[in-house]
């Protein structure tokens, strides 16, 4: 045979910054227990420097490498490279046939491998022949030869071929067998750590988000990856070249068309060029935008051979191009003109149209530069992708269709309108209505005017009120659409039109059916609108639970499709946040109202904002930060100022402020309020509230109780049910301290039977020591009530704890405090007079707000002060006249030394 050259049945050197990939070294090694293994993959995917590294690293067995090229097809000279691979092999003995001079001879080929089977096999340790580029064998005779020798397989001798393509080999035969392993070019893609390490290899100090954009760009593709590295590398502008990186980048262009199109048909490349317009490429669209009847075929042929392409879902019908190659073909097909590249998207837009996906069908449409197929497929598929929740395509298509004609074409300025709206670009979305007005027609489709009929009032809501318009009446739709999606539209704009006239269970029952044809069809975003709303309408009836209920599944639906944005979203996190307040879940409530104003800063309506914030400065407060909390709150009114709202957001937003205002002596603070609130609302129980609750801080028991008679009579109602919990708390405060405690049960009886329902833990933490004493004496009392009046009671353990400041030596007469002992007695025990002890008391009640013994008990108990002392510990303490101040969170361990 003719002499080999030595580089050729040489193992590659890796090049400086190879990365290893130990997970395929170990698939690699797993192959060991097969005959064959298969590494198959586009160029550029790694596959020599893979086998290289690991024949040098993997011990098992000896490695006789062959680097194939067009001259081994000349059986004599693939022969004689195999054969001098073999016997370069360490464990090959001097001995050994393989070092014999071999003639091959045509006619007796199978004699040749038969023998050099025989030959192999005698050697002692284990070889692993390695065949690089094996699509380099394209002769018939070739080929034959390597086929014998996967069949007649020498025990002891792992076979391992590198191709671009597919070999001719038996290989489903061997599958079946068992008899062979595969690694592809999903497996070779470089992970996004791989390609970090790659890149950092390459002496690039690139950020995550650099080199993730690399990674999606590249998919994974060695070569492509360290072409990007040595552009970036040479580049003045590092962010514009990876923003700009593509198949059209001249590295990567020449790289494809010389490694890797130039082994495919010239209508093959044709079909891959025409395909290139669509991200995901379905063998029927392939079929349309070929004209090839066998386009699946060729797909599927593709995908084997050469790995270019990706099958995606079960099925196996659609694919995706690799993306480098994708954009370097997209640019090629544009060069070839504009228009083809246009009429292609139109078809596109069409096929996809027909299935019908209005995202992809939009986004090609859009591409088309045909404005009458962009219009039609407008018309056609706003409304569902409005319900669906696929906004940004949808916006997309409008920029594309032009001001000019969404300002000429209503149906466009309504659709632009809503989606407007849902980005929170409230302007925008004026102008859009405004212009629909200006282009309205009197005979236009029953359609329309259920798409303007919900815009209007979706804007109505966040905006000033529309003008007046010749339009019919916004919201009034006596005949249902037929179509589901018209229908559900509908159905919320009949909803919310009732919710403005407050009949409330015909809002219900409206949103209740657009719900249940949103879930039908899969309305994703319609649902989540469909449910804030139920909430919104619980919450207005007292139904806190179900609303807490209905928002916690909005809540959900938004997280699930990437909906955390929207002013939907954010009014479900409002209720949520109300709720735990009401709960006196603090830290719960907090956290929602600031991931709500975080989320939703640019997108969300004036109103939400305003109760997020309002929610969070009344956490705050009850959180033991006063000051703080009643500022929030102050300015959430003020930068909300006379913007539209509900009367039950205003009532409850004013009341959270009020109480804070008195309980922090803030008189006139609380005056401005109340005066805001009857500027909005009118009279109504809620202010009677106020007023009551501001004369019984002025001590003025008697006119309180005359102003809460009519709202605990009914005379005039409250707003929010939870009010009604407060009337009934202050009457009990009240009838306390007149030393009617009968009333006062009685009416802690109702507060409780009110507040259980409503899960309104919250008003028994400000009512004052008065009713939690009163709870404690009555417990056991209550009877359905009693579980809810514990929970009440616990609720305001601990409340107010930073606000109260003890001496070392107040404590020390509080902790005997809850004893049988007299002052007489108190002071024998701690060796000092009894008037020092009177003084300690007196400091004692003032500090913690209370007139009583037996209150300064229940309050120290509340403020966490009594937790676990004893006499006995209080008599063993120090007690030096000289302690200082000390602060609540040293309370604690001060009472248990």
């Amino acid at each position: 045979m003719a002499p080999v050259p030595h580089a050729k049945i040489t193992i590659p050197p890796l090049p400086p910054g190879f990365v290893v990939r130990t997970a395929l070294r170990a698939a690699l090694d797993a192959g060991a227990t097969t005959d064959v293994t298969l590494v198959c993959a586009p160029a550029g995917y790694g596959k020599t420097l893979l086998l290289a590294d690991w024949s040098r690293a993997s011990t098992a067995a000896d490695t006789a490498w062959v680097s194939l090229g067009r001259d081994d097809n000349d059986p004599r000279r693939l022969w004689a490279s195999i054969v001098a691979a073999l016997a370069a092999g360490p464990s090959v003995p001097g001995s050994s046939r393989l070092h014999d001079r071999w003639a091959w001879r045509v006619d007796a080929q199978p004699e040749f491998l038969a023998e050099l089977v025989d030959a192999v096999e005698a050697v002692p340790r284990p070889i692993r022949l390695i065949l690089d580029d094996v699509h380099e064998l394209v002769d018939p005779e070739a080929q034959h030869g390597v086929q014998i020798l996967t069949r007649s397989h020498p025990a002891g001798m792992q076979l391992v071929l590198s191709s671009r393509l597919d070999p001719p080999l038996s290989l489903p035969r061997l599958r079946l067998a068992g008899r062979l392993r595969e690694l592809r070019a999903a497996q070779l893609r470089f992970s996004l750590p791989e390609t970090a390490a790659l890149l950092e290899k390459s002496g690039l100090c690139l950020v995550p988000a650099q080199v993730a954009l690399l990674h999606q760009r590249t998919g994974g593709w060695a070569a492509g990856l360290r072409l990007a590295a040595f552009g970036v590398a040479t580049s003045t502008d590092r962010d514009g070249f990876l923003t700009q990186f593509s198949g059209d980048e001249r590295s990567v262009a020449d790289y494809l068309v010389g490694e890797v199109l130039s082994d495919l048909p010239e209508d093959v490349q044709e079909f891959l060029r025409v395909i290139s317009i669509s991200e995901l490429v379905p063998t029927g669209l392939a079929a349309e935008l070929s004209g090839r009847e066998d386009a699946g075929s060729v797909l599927d042929g593709l995908e084997h051979r050469t790995s270019l392409l990706s099958p995606i879902g079960r099925q196996r019908d659609a694919y995706t191009v690799q993306e480098l190659l994708r954009t370097h073909l997209l640019a090629d097909l544009r060069r070839q003109g504009l228009k083809r590249a246009a009429e292609l998207h139109g078809v596109a837009a069409r096929w996809w149209a027909g299935r019908p996906e209005p995202v992809q069908a939009l986004d090609h449409a859009a591409q088309s530069h045909d404005s009458e197929l962009l219009a039609d497929l407008l018309h056609r598929f706003a409304v569902p992708l409005i319900l669906a929740g696929d906004h940004e395509p949808l916006r997309r298509a409008l920029a594309s269709a032009g001001g000019q004609a969404v300002a000429t074409d209503p149906w466009l300025a309504l659709t632009s309108a809503v989606a407007h709206l849902e980005a929170g670009e409230l302007p925008a979305a004026r102008g859009d209505l405004r212009r629909a007005r200006q282009s309205w027609t009197a005979d236009g489709p029953a359609e329309l005017a259920v798409l303007r009929a919900v815009a209007e009032q979706l804007t109505a809501g966040v905006v000033e009120p529309a003008a007046s318009s010749p339009s019919p009446a916004i919201g009034v739709i006596d005949e249902l659409p037929v179509e589901p999606e018209l229908e559900a539209l509908a159905r919320l704009s009949r909803g919310t039109a009732r919710l403005e006239r407050d009949d409330r269970a015909g809002a219900r029952e409206e949103f209740e059916a657009a719900l249940l044809l949103s879930r039908s069809h899969g309305f994703d975003y319609l649902t989540m609108q469909c449910l804030a709303l139920l909430g919104a309408v619980a919450g207005a009836t007292g139904d806190i639970q179900t609303m807490r209920t209905m928002s916690i599944e909005a809540a959900a639906a938004a997280v699930e499709h990437g909906w955390e944005c929207s002013a939907w979203s954010g009014a479900a996190t409002a209720m949520l946040a109300y709720s735990a307040l009401l709960r006196t879940e603090i830290a719960e409530a907090e956290r929602l109202a600031t991931e709500g104003l975080a989320v939703g800063a640019a997108t969300s309506p004036p109103q939400l904002r305003f109760a997020l914030q309002a929610v969070h400065g009344a956490a705050s407060f009850d959180r033991g930060d006063r000051a703080g909390g009643l500022a929030e709150l102050q300015q959430a009114r003020s930068e909300f100022g006379d913007l539209p709202a509900g009367p039950e957001q205003v009532a409850a937003l004013a009341m959270l402020e009020f109480h804070a205002a008195l309980l922090l002596g803030h008189s006139a603070a609380a005056r401005t309020v109340l005066g805001w609130l009857a500027n909005r609302t009118g009279e109504n129980g809620e202010l009677l509230m106020m007023r009551a609750w501001a004369d019984a801080a002025s001590s003025r028991g008697e006119h309180a109780r005359s102003l809460l008679r009519p709202v605990l009579e009914g005379a005039t109602t409250a707003l929010l049910p939870q009010s009604l919990v407060e009337a009934w708390l202050l009457e009990t405060s009240l009838a306390v301290t007149a030393g009617e405690r009968p009333a006062a049960r009685r009416a802690l009886q109702s507060a409780l039977a009110l507040a259980e329902p409503l899960d309104a833990l919250r008003p028994f933490t400000h009512a004052g020591p008065g009713i939690r004493e009163l709870l404690v004496h009555q417990h056991g009392s209550f009877g359905a009530s009693d579980a809810f009046a514990e929970r009440a009671l616990a609720a305001g353990v601990g409340h107010g704890t930073r606000q109260v400041l003890l001496s070392e030596r107040e404590l020390t007469v509080l902790g005997l405090l809850p004893s049988l002992l007299s002052l007489d007695e108190i002071a024998a025990d701690l060796t000092v007079s009894v008037n020092t002890v009177k003084s300690h008391v007196r400091s004692i009640y003032t500090k913690l707000g209370v007139s009583s013994r037996r209150l300064a008990v229940l309050s120290a108990h509340e403020h966490g002060l009594l937790r676990s002392v004893r006499r006995d510990d209080v008599s063993a303490r120090s007690y030096r006249p000289d302690s200082a101040l000390i602060r609540p969170d040293a309370m604690a361990s001060t009472s248990d030394r």
